[in-house]
């Protein structure tokens, strides 16, 4: 019986943050496969440090996750990958309503998994009750159990990563990305400026995506006059409690702007032309990201007084003016950023 497990995969960390996991997920199949890409790296050019997603008009979860607005299957990773020089192949598994595949089988999903193991790349892919994707990093008993490693939160607020075994996966797997070769990339000046490019596109798209949710300033406005009109007082505390749930989700994609600032100062060095830009930048996000933790200033949590406060408009109200002034300096961000592209003729 043949099997293989890729060896040198670092362990993935995980504190309960979704939008965080999937970067270290990224860095350790990344790093695992011979590039040594920073945290920060990752989460600048994936655009989570600067992005925002909203559904105007719905407390709803999942925005906050990589691939909320992608408008082709795994847009985002597949973006990010090339990027950086990786060829890669997004394979997407539909089937009928007995869960048969009907474009592949599961002897074509087998082999996908085993070859990439096989050229020491893990496999992303694999919904499991944890997470949206995890690195399948190994295979036994000739591919008819694989292995593939998370991180998960372990007792006392300990964050623990292990090696899971599963029998009988292909009848489950839904998607996955393979990654084929690394190849030449642009230029950290093209790429760069390319990227740039995108965020600030982003921030100023009016449209809706896939027919629904909104993104940068559009969403921003949505989230918070949602948040300071809403009327919640007739609701049960566990349905005030959702909602201060999904206002949360909106704040994790806030306070992901911290993710990026070492990268961007790291650039101001390489690229002394885009110092003043970036480093203002830099400092306007820093100060935008603050919002993510703002909440907790005013004693707003889950139960007692703390959800009463979220509960009332006028608690409320402070939320949204706060988030108003957070705004602001992620527009003087977006500002400097444009003005970099003004330089460059771009």
């Amino acid at each position: 019986m043949k099997k293989n497990v890729i060896a040198n995969i670092p362990d993935i960390h995980c504190d309960g943050n979704e939008v965080e996991y999937v970067f270290h997920l990224l860095t350790a199949v990344l790093q695992s496969a011979g590039d040594q890409i920073s945290l920060s790296e990752l989460a600048v050019y994936s655009g989570m440090a600067n992005r925002f997603v909203w559904i105007p008009g719905s407390w709803s979860r999942g925005c906050e996750c990589l691939g909320s607005i992608d408008e082709t299957p795994h847009e985002e990773i597949m973006r990010l990958l090339k990027w950086f020089g990786w060829k890669a192949e997004c394979v997407k598994v539909l089937r009928d309503n007995q869960g048969t595949p009907l474009h592949t089988d599961h002897e074509r999903i087998r082999s996908d998994f085993m070859c990439a193991i096989d050229n020491g790349f893990p496999v992303m892919s694999l919904r499991t009750k944890n997470h949206r994707f995890n690195a399948v990093v190994g295979y036994d008993n000739d591919g008819g159990t694989i292995l593939y490693k998370e991180g998960v939160g372990g007792a006392n607020n300990e964050h623990v990563c292990k090696t899971v075994s599963l029998d009988q996966w292909e009848e489950t797997i839904s998607d996955y990305i393979l990654l084929k070769e690394k190849q030449q990339a642009d230029s950290e000046r093209v790429r760069f400026l390319a990227l740039l490019k995108l965020i600030v596109s982003r921030a100023k798209r009016i449209d809706k995506i896939n027919g629904k949710m909104l993104v940068g300033f559009a969403a921003w406005d949505a989230y918070l006059d949602m948040l300071e009109n809403e009327d919640l007082s007739r609701l049960s505390n566990d349905e005030v409690g959702d909602i201060l749930g999904q206002y949360c989700d909106g704040l994790c994609q806030i306070w992901g702007r911290n993710s990026g600032l070492a990268y961007y100062r790291s650039v101001s060095g390489r690229f002394p032309e885009w110092k003043t830009e970036l480093e203002t930048a830099a400092a306007a996000l820093d100060a935008c990201a603050n919002y993510g933790g703002f909440l907790w200033s005013q004693g707003i949590g889950w139960v007692g007084d703390g959800l009463e406060k979220f509960r009332s408009k006028d608690g409320r109200k402070i939320l949204a003016d706060e988030g108003r002034r957070a705004m602001q300096k992620d527009r003087e961000a977006v500002e400097q950023f444009e003005k970099i592209l003004e330089k460059e003729n771009w």
